[in-house]
């Protein structure tokens, strides 16, 4: 199987060999030690599974910072804590619950907060008396 970095704007025209190639791994098999749909780490650095093509057995893949373990973040944006990846379809999910990365396909739990700021502009003082 050959891994190569995603790169979009070689899929037209069935330019995915012109993708920069990462590693061979021969002793992978797709489906069989290798699940599409998660990450895999090649010398250390990891990547995001992205396009798989069985008639080539070839993995594009994206790099990305792995967190295994994941942890509890809070962000202004809804952010996978594996990947790092940002959901845009968030205000399409309910206030709380578990839902599925889109990029990595990683389970996450999670709670919509709603917080409530003014932005304040001076019109007019009142009147100031000196003496």
């Amino acid at each position: 199987m050959e891994v190569r970095i995603w790169d979009v704007k070689l899929l037209d025209g069935d330019k995915q060999e012109e993708m920069e190639l990462v590693k061979t791994i021969d002793e992978l098999e797709m489906n069989k030690d290798l699940e599409f749909g998660g990450f895999i780490v090649i010398d250390g650095k990891a990547y995001r599974h992205c396009m798989y093509n069985r008639e080539k057995d070839l993995l594009c893949v994206e790099p990305v910072e792995l967190n295994e373990h994941g942890e509890e973040i809070e962000y202004d944006d809804f952010t996978c804590s594996y990947c790092g990846s940002k959901e845009h379809d968030e205000s399409e999910l309910s206030d709380e619950g578990e839902t599925e990365c889109g990029s990595c396909g990683s389970e996450l739990e999670y709670e919509r907060v709603i917080t409530v700021e003014y932005n304040v502009r001076p019109k007019k003082c009142a009147p100031v008396t000196k003496v």
